[in-house]
């Protein structure tokens, strides 16, 4: 009997881990476009999850991928009035879904959109 519940124990331990390493693993694309619907800077600069500086130019859209949950990007650009502008921001991903983070509009609250990604029929 002992052996049986250790054996059961260790499968549930596995399956946990299974599941806790497919979500931590799971790698995401995210989308960043420099289009601003006022303004758009005209190269915008931005660091996702502190890895290297990427520079988009203004009505570009550029992919990157990402593993994990929760992540970070950082925001330079020079705005309409002429002084560079730094903004760091937070957000999370999700399995079936598309995320598309707008540079240029980092300060508004539409900056980050997510929408359901279509399946293939």
């Amino acid at each position: 009997m002992k052996i049986l519940v250790i054996r059961i124990g260790v499968i549930l331990a596995m399956i946990l881990l299974g599941v806790f390493l497919f979500i931590s693993g799971k790698e995401h694309a995210v989308f960043i476009e420099n289009k601003g619907e006022k303004y758009t800077p005209k190269n915008a600069y931005y660091i996702l999850d502190g890895k290297k500086e990427v520079k988009i130019k203004k009505k570009k859209k550029k992919r990157e991928y990402i593993k994990g949950v929760n992540h970070t990007i950082e925001v330079r650009f020079k705005g309409a009035d002429g002084l560079e502008t730094k903004v760091v921001k937070e957000f999370k991903t999700k399995m079936g879904k598309k995320i598309t983070i707008n540079a240029a509009m980092i300060e508004s609250e539409s900056w980050l959109e997510v929408e359901e990604l279509k399946s293939k029929k």
